[in-house]
C-alpha cells in the first residue's frame, strides 16, 4: 500500500467511519421511541397508553443500548464492502453474479442475524405477548409463536435488504454533484429513505404472511426440535383466527419498517460521510498526504477519487492558496512542474476514456453493418464524429432485437453501453471541471504563462471527447441501444450525460474567457478552432 493510501486510511477513512456509525446510533434513539409509541398505540385506553410511553423511558434507553451494540458491530464490518467505482452491470446475469457472491451472502446472513437480535430487543421493549420468545406454559418450555412470527420477518427483511444492496450496485459510493453538509443532505433524503424502506417492507410482507401460514410450521417444528420445546394452544397459532390477527400483522409490519429504516439510515450516513471533500497537500514531492501522489495511483481507490474531487474544489474555489502553487515555477530550475503533473494526469484520464469510446463506436458501426447491410448505407454517415445533427429517437427493429441474447438472464440492458463506458466517469467529470477552471483562472492568476504552453492540446482533447460522445449517442440511437425505459442500473448512464453536459459547459466557459484571443492559441487545430469559435458565438 502506498504512503498516500495509508494516510487516507488513517486520517480520512477511519474517522469518517466512526462519525457515520456514531450518527447512525444517535439517530436510533428517536427511532426506537417512535417505534414504541406506534407499537403500544391504544386509542381505547389513552391514559394507560400515555403512562406507558412516559414511564418506559428506561426501557427505551436499555433497548437503544442493546440495538446500538448490534448496529455498531455490523456497520463497522460492512464498511470494507464499499467500492468507489460502479460495477459494469450489462445484464441480469451480472446482477445475479454479484448477489451470489460468497462475501455478499455472508454479509447478508450477518444482517439477517443482526436484524433478528434487533427485532427481539424491540419486541421485548413493547412487552405483553411479545416479551419473550420462550415462555413457560403448564410447567413446560414453549415457543411464543407471536414473537417468532415478527422476529423471523425482521430477519428476512434484513437479509433481503443486504442482498438487494449487493446485487444492484448499492455498495458503490455515490458522490453528490454539489457539496453539502451531512445533516442537510440527511434532511433532504429522509423522505426518500422512508419511502424506499416502507416499499421494500410492504413487498416482503405481502409474500411473507401467506407463505408463513402455508409452510411456516416447518421453521416452528425445527426450532422446537433444536430447543426441545413443547406445544401449547395459548402460545401458538392453533386456529384460523390467527390469520385475521390484525394487531400481530401491524406489529410485524412496523417492526420490518424499523429494521429496514435503520439499515438504510446507516447506509446513507456512511455514503454522506465518506464522499465529503478531503483536502490534500499541493506539493511537488509524492509523499504522505500529497495530492499528486494520490492522483497518480494506478488503481481507482478512494484516495485517488477524493484527490480528483479535491483538485476540482481547489480549482473552482476562490481564494484557495493551493492553486497558486499550480501556476508557480519550481525553485531552483524555474520549471512548471506542478502544472505539468496536473495537466498530464487529467489529460491521460480523458484520453483513456476517449480511446475507450472510439473503440466502442467502431465495434457498434461494424455490428450495425453486419446486421442491417441494406439500411446501413443510408445511415452510416450519421455515425461519423463530424456529422452535426442532434440524435433522433427510434424504436429498435425486429432485426436489431435478435441481436440480444434470447435468454432472460443474458438479455442486455437498454443502457449497457453506458455501463461499459461511463462506469468510472465521476473522475472524468472532475478532470474536465478542474481543467476548465484552471484555464479560465489562468488569464488573471497565471503570471508566467505556463498554461499557454499546452492550452491548444487541452482544448483539442476536450473538443474531440465532446464530439466522440455525440457520435456515441447517435450510434446507440441508430442501432437501437438507447431506451428511455427505467432499469436497475442507470447510474453509469447518468454519469455519461453529466460528463457530456460538463464538457459543453466547459468549452463555453473557455471560449467566453479567451474570445478576443482564440485565433492566437498555439497548437489549436483548424477544426477545433472553428468549433471553439462556434461556442464563443
Amino acid at each position: 500500500m502506498e504512503p498516500v493510501q495509508i494516510y487516507t486510511q488513517q486520517k480520512i477513512v477511519r474517522p469518517r467511519v466512526m462519525v457515520s456509525v456514531g450518527l447512525t446510533i444517535m439517530g436510533l434513539l428517536p427511532l426506537i421511541w417512535v417505534y414504541r409509541v406506534l407499537g403500544t398505540l391504544n386509542f381505547l385506553h389513552p391514559i394507560t397508553f400515555l403512562s406507558g410511553i412516559f414511564g418506559g423511558i428506561f426501557t427505551t434507553f436499555c433497548s437503544w443500548i442493546l440495538v446500538a451494540l448490534v448496529m455498531f458491530s455490523v456497520l463497522v464490518l460492512r464498511a470494507n464492502r464499499y467500492k468507489v467505482v460502479n460495477e459494469k452491470m450489462c445484464c441480469r446475469a451480472d446482477n445475479l453474479s454479484l448477489a451470489l457472491n460468497l462475501k455478499a451472502i455472508s454479509v447478508a446472513l450477518v444482517h439477517c442475524l443482526s436484524s433478528f437480535l434487533v427485532a427481539s430487543v424491540l419486541m421485548w421493549s413493547i412487552g405483553g405477548r411479545y416479551e419473550d420468545l420462550i415462555i413457560n406454559c403448564d410447567s413446560q418450555r414453549c415457543l411464543n409463536e407471536h414473537k417468532w412470527f415478527g422476529v423471523q420477518f425482521a430477519a428476512l427483511v434484513g437479509f433481503l435488504w443486504s442482498w438487494n444492496l449487493s446485487a444492484f450496485g448499492g455498495e458503490c459510493l455515490t458522490f453528490p454533484s454539489t457539496e453539502a453538509p451531512v445533516v442537510k443532505r440527511l434532511k433532504e433524503e429522509i423522505p426518500d429513505i422512508l419511502k424506499s424502506s416502507t416499499k421494500l417492507t410492504r413487498r416482503v410482507f405481502l409474500i411473507y404472511c401467506p407463505a408463513y401460514f402455508v409452510v411456516g410450521q416447518c421453521s416452528v417444528w425445527v426450532l422446537k426440535k433444536l430447543l426441545f420445546l413443547h406445544s401449547s394452544e395459548t402460545s401458538e397459532f392453533s386456529s384460523w383466527w390467527s390469520i385475521v390477527d390484525v394487531r400481530l400483522f401491524y406489529q410485524t409490519y412496523i417492526l420490518g419498517v424499523f429494521v429496514t429504516l435503520s439499515w438504510s439510515l446507516g447506509h446513507f450516513l456512511f455514503q454522506a460521510c465518506m464522499t465529503k471533500h478531503a483536502s490534500y497537500e499541493m506539493v511537488d514531492a509524492k509523499g504522505e498526504g500529497s495530492i499528486m501522489a494520490a492522483l497518480e495511483l494506478k488503481e481507482d481507490s478512494l484516495a485517488k477519487i477524493l484527490a480528483f474531487k479535491d483538485l476540482h474544489q481547489l480549482s473552482a474555489r476562490s481564494g484557495d492558496v493551493r492553486r497558486q502553487k499550480i501556476f508557480s515555477l519550481s525553485n531552483p530550475g524555474g520549471h512548471p512542474k506542478v502544472w505539468k503533473a496536473v495537466s498530464a494526469v487529467t489529460m491521460s484520464q480523458l484520453q483513456e476514456l476517449l480511446n475507450r469510446i472510439e473503440t466502442s463506436n467502431k465495434e457498434l458501426v461494424e455490428s450495425y453493418k453486419s446486421i442491417m447491410p441494406r439500411q446501413a448505407g443510408s445511415k452510416i454517415e450519421t455515425l461519423k464524429p463530424g456529422y452535426n445533427s442532434s440524435p433522433k429517437s427510434s424504436q429498435p427493429s425486429q432485426a436489431t432485437k435478435k441481436w440480444y441474447y434470447p435468454t432472460f438472464l443474458y438479455q442486455q440492458y437498454p443502457e449497457k453501453l453506458s455501463a461499459k463506458l461511463f462506469y468510472d466517469s465521476q473522475k472524468h467529470i472532475w478532470c474536465v471541471c478542474a481543467l476548465s477552471d484552471l484555464i479560465t483562472r489562468s488569464l488573471t492568476e497565471d503570471k508566467y504563462g505556463i498554461v499557454q504552453q499546452n492550452l491548444g492540446e487541452i482544448i483539442n482533447l476536450l473538443i474531440s471527447l465532446t464530439r466522440t460522445i455525440e457520435c456515441l449517442f447517435r450510434v446507440s440511437t441508430v442501432t437501437g441501444k438507447r431506451s428511455t425505459e427505467p432499469y436497475v442500473n442507470r447510474s453509469s448512464h447518468s454519469l455519461g450525460i453529466e460528463l457530456y453536459s460538463q464538457l459543453k459547459s466547459s468549452l463555453h466557459s473557455i471560449a467566453a474567457t479567451f474570445q478576443p484571443h482564440i485565433s492566437e492559441i498555439c497548437g489549436l487545430s483548424s477544426e477545433s478552432l472553428k468549433e471553439l469559435e462556434s461556442y464563443a458565438g
